[in-house]
């Protein structure tokens, strides 16, 4: 009983202190919409076209902008939300949500447009704003400092230190998986390489786990068109993540971040690591997220023979602050073809 009324005076002072931090620019008001039957890469071309004449905005990387004007500070990025595209705003100024430059630019396209009701993609987004902000990208804004960072790098640099020398790989071998995925699937685009004869379609999926905080989930479904077989001899990416990379993030990513985040206030730094509250034991969401992540953790295939008239399928993760591409080597009928999509 003591310790419970212990730590609720600690939360109370906490409180106390958030509420004098709203001077030093604490943010106000997160917000989003969702732009009903307009896929992204419909909508950011005009959007690019509008803010490049504003001197006071910054384009920031993966569809995000940054805005000061007259003291105050807008943080705005769209997201792919299949046939939708979802916008995510931040502030440290109050405004009206119904009647904003950002509706008044809805309606100047003819946009038919809602408020966000999704809170999964509400809390990814979140997540996505509030770790950029930690970088120091966004000055003015004020966000919960990263109490982790150290203890993140510290995990980091064991992995490497454990990888060395260790000749086995955190890889699955490639074997196709056949079965549906249970995900919301948050984008889809299809290309086509007429020299191949080939067609992928690209599909982008939301994890359930914390690992969707850093990693989303890819499907690529590749069809060979051509009454010829044909050989995928390689299958190559830069950078993807692997199950090491995502159980390392999660481990470190204790649920008290979450808590403070969502309240808003800095309330980690003061409680040195403390549990807010009943939380999911580590072991147990750790269990979930390597069960949930080891099926998009296959190696890439190599050498796989892809019938005349007949689809491959391909499961990864890649990282959502940087994602690569793959890059296919097949050959047909003697003749090598390379894409990269």
């Amino acid at each position: 009983m003591k310790k419970l009324l212990k730590s609720f005076c600690v939360l109370s002072l906490l409180v106390i202190f958030a509420a004098t931090a709203n001077a030093a620019g604490m943010i106000k008001d997160y917000h989003a919409y969702r732009i009903k039957g307009q896929n992204i890469r419909r909508v950011v071309p005009v959007v690019d076209n509008i803010l490049s004449r504003e001197i006071a905005v910054k384009k920031l990387a993966r569809n995000a902008y940054y805005a000061t004007y007259d003291g105050e500070h807008y943080y705005m990025k769209f997201y792919p939300a299949l046939r939708d595209t979802d916008v995510y705003i931040v502030s440290d100024a109050s405004y009206d949500k119904d009647n904003n430059d950002v509706t008044a630019f809805f309606k100047s396209q003819n946009y038919m447009y809602e408020t966000l009701e999704d809170k999964e993609a509400y809390k990814e987004y979140k997540f996505d704003f509030i770790d950029y902000a930690r970088s120091g990208a966004l000055d003015g804004l004020f966000t919960l400092p990263d109490g982790l960072k150290p203890l993140k790098k510290g995990m980091n640099k064991l992995n490497d230190k454990l990888s060395k020398g260790n000749e086995k790989t955190s890889a699955i071998p490639y074997s196709e998986d056949k079965d549906p995925i249970d995900l919301t699937c948050v984008d889809s685009v299809e290309y086509y390489n007429s020299a191949a004869n080939v067609t992928v379609t690209v599909n982008e999926y939301r994890l359930k786990n914390k690992e969707n905080k850093y990693v989303h989930a890819f499907e690529y479904i590749v069809k060979n068109n051509s009454n010829s077989d044909i050989k995928v001899e390689k299958v190559y990416s830069e950078r993807l993540a692997g199950l090491k990379d995502i159980t390392t993030s999660t481990f470190v990513d204790l649920d008290k971040l979450d808590v403070a985040d969502n309240l808003g206030v800095p309330l980690a730094i003061a409680t040195g690591g403390l549990s807010l509250g009943f939380t999911v034991a580590n072991n147990v969401r750790l269990g979930m997220v390597i069960k949930e992540a080891t099926r998009f953790a296959h190696s890439l295939p190599e050498n796989y023979d892809l019938k005349a008239n007949s689809s491959m399928r391909i499961l990864c993760m890649k990282f959502k602050d940087d994602p690569k591409p793959l890059q296919f080597t097949v050959k047909k009928l003697g003749q090598t073809y390379q894409f990269t999509y």
